[in-house]
């Protein structure tokens, strides 16, 4: 885990002071990512500025420290995230300074010209930015499922990117901004990256497996990889054996190690494979007060788990009363409102994790989004038994949301209408947009086109949600199976073979080639998800917070027959809404946030050019 920012010029050369001072306020905002951080990189030709906070997990000496240049001085880079290794090794170009990962991905990238070649067989995560000094030309680049984030904006006359929004908004050259319309669609998809755009106006989000060139002063965005889509079969044999790969890549570490293990399949096999490789680890399991919402069956199944590895469990207790004190704290680290009891449960975890002095942590999200998603329930475009016409459009924009959570739909509506945002309009952006992937890949098979949906927007949203609520706390969270190997086999895997639709049966090829690993019971577990509390105790504290918060944007009260409807997530999300909304303003009037000095004439480019509005 580590941040990186900067600034690139498309209209001429800068002030080198401005760059240099803009970086070292990015560099400020972003010191919870990492441990210590250098001077900003400023370009001699005055229109670049890269800038990073490094968490130092491999070769802990200075000589891994960034900005990084390689041995000629060609090419300066930052860099976010792990990346492992290579799947198309080559011969370095020049004798290792460091065994610290950003030396190899610097290499990587001095051997490529096309950054599209130079990015396609890394193995890891990773967001990077790079100037190549030679041409001008700087690149950003997100890895193949978006495991770490990277967001920019046009400001100023020049692109200003960083590892997250707040630091953006810390440099006061973006204005701390909610677009209502985009706000109901993303209320509206829920639990669901919709696409480039963010919750704030003129934010943007690089998206998985893309890269962006700025050749001032143009911008382009390109794509990478995706998987190839197929039906051969694949063998429990063929899994394992990537498994075991991906597992003995990330078990590099210089620092303390931690897993979070909730009993389910993916978490208890790699704690698993862990420890059969002879590594130490730390494992953590979750419990809302009094066992609620599933987190009893959690700490019974994680304790089984722990006791046949020998593995050391922390139980981390999270009642009521600190839940609901956490919702109007979140929404500024997560830079939106809450929308899914999980980023209640990570925070609790990781806070725990690491104020046991860890630093590295395996977790197992995104194996149910390639390998199989709670019996195939959670959405229709992936459920084997689902009839035909739920992959319609008419169904996907209009009717999946009021069928499936009707209070939620009815809550959205309303704010929509005090809003003045046209939901036939928000229906349509659904499909266009939130559903653009679900289209995009080649194959008429339905399930793999919602599987690739489900790895290119839910899973960001999960990814997000991870990054930031583990980087509060300075720690690197490690998703094993989001691998590309891994996830190339699972597109090239029949749907059929992984889910036979019988009751238990989700992931059963996956099941089947980790069986070794896993106790009976856990292979047997019904999947559930991250939990929440239910009760009504936590319902009354939430519908408190939010009365006393106000409704969100200035809006009326709710009317009374709807608010007597809502429940745990309605009032969560509301509450979390106007939380949001408050840090926002204040931002707005925070001095430090003002960035008079980066918008002053008299700091812009000594060829006297102003950078656009």
């Amino acid at each position: 885990m580590c941040g990186i920012a900067g600034f690139i010029s498309l209209d001429g050369r800068r002030d080198p002071a401005w760059l240099d001072a803009l970086g070292r306020t990015m560099t400020e905002a972003m010191a919870h990512r990492g441990e210590g951080a250098c001077a900003p990189y400023v370009s001699s030709c005055g229109t670049v500025m890269l800038c990073a906070t490094r968490l130092a997990v491999r070769d802990r000496t200075a000589a891994g420290d960034q900005p990084m240049t390689d041995p000629g001085g060609r090419v300066v880079l930052v860099h976010n995230g792990e990346v492992y290794g290579s799947r198309s090794p080559a011969p370095p170009l020049w004798p290792r300074r460091t065994t610290c990962d950003t030396e190899f991905v610097l290499q990587q990238i001095c051997r490529e010209p096309d950054p599209g070649n130079a990015l396609r067989p890394l193995s890891g995560m990773f967001a990077l930015a790079w100037h190549d000094t030679s041409t001008g030309r700087v690149v950003l680049a997100r890895d193949h499922f978006g495991v770490k984030p990277l967001v920019y904006a046009f400001t100023h006359g020049g692109l200003l990117f960083a590892s997250e929004a707040g630091v953006l908004l810390r440099t006061g050259l973006v204005a701390p901004e909610a677009d209502p319309e985009e706000y109901v669609l993303r209320s509206w998809i829920r639990m669901d990256a919709a696409d480039d755009r963010t919750w704030l106006r003129g934010v943007k989000s690089l998206q998985p497996a893309e890269y962006l060139v700025v050749d001032p002063p143009r911008t382009r965005t390109h794509r990478y990889w995706r998987p190839e889509p197929d039906d051969v079969p694949v063998g429990p044999e063929e899994i394992r054996a990537a498994f075991d790969r991906a597992v003995a890549e990330r078990s590099v570490s210089d620092v303390p190690r931690a897993a979070v293990l909730s009993g389910g399949v993916d978490s208890s096999a790699i704690v698993a494979g862990l420890t059969a490789a002879g590594l130490p680890i730390d494992a953590y399991v979750l419990r809302y007060q009094d066992g609620i919402g599933g987190s009893g069956d959690d700490v019974a199944h994680a304790a089984e788990v722990a006791d046949r590895l020998g593995v050391p469990l922390t139980v981390c207790d999270l009642d009521r009363h600190a839940a609901a004190d956490l919702v109007p704290i979140l929404p500024t680290r997560l830079m939106r409102p809450l929308l899914h009891g999980a980023e209640l449960a990570m925070h609790q975890l990781y806070r725990t994790i690491a104020g046991d002095g860890n630093v590295v942590v395996y977790s197992g999200h995104g194996a149910d989004e390639l390998w199989g998603y709670q019996d195939g329930r959670y959405f229709p475009v992936v459920d084997p038994a689902a009839p035909t016409h739920v992959h319609g459009r008419h169904y996907l924009t209009h009717r999946l949301h009021p069928d499936e959570r009707p209070v939620w739909a009815r809550l959205v509506s309303w704010l929509a209408h005090e809003l003045d945002v046209d939901m036939t309009a928000v229906a349509t952006q659904v499909w266009e947009r939130t559903m653009a992937e679900y289209r995009s890949l080649g194959t008429p098979d339905p399930l793999k086109r919602g599987r690739y949906h489900l790895m290119r927007r839910f899973l960001v949203y999960v990814n997000d949600m991870v990054d930031a609520t583990s980087s509060t706390f300075t720690l690197e969270d490690r998703p094993v199976f989001q691998d590309v190997t891994l996830a190339e086999l699972a597109f090239r895997c029949p749907e059929y073979l992984k889910d036979t639709g019988e009751p238990g049966s989700h992931k059963e090829l996956l099941k089947t080639a980790l069986a070794d690993l896993l106790p009976d019971s856990v292979r047997r577990r019904r999947k559930q998800g991250f939990p929440t509390p239910t009760d009504p105790g936590y319902v009354r504290r939430l519908t408190e917070l939010a009365d006393g918060l106000g409704a969100p944007f200035g809006l009326p009260p709710l009317p009374a027959g709807l608010r007597a409807e809502l429940g745990v997530g309605e009032w969560m999300f509301l509450a979390s809404t106007s939380a949001w909304l408050d840090h926002l303003a204040e931002l707005r009037t925070d001095p430090r946030s003002h960035g008079e000095q980066f918008r002053s004439p008299v700091a812009l480019a000594d060829s006297g050019q102003r950078g656009r509005p």
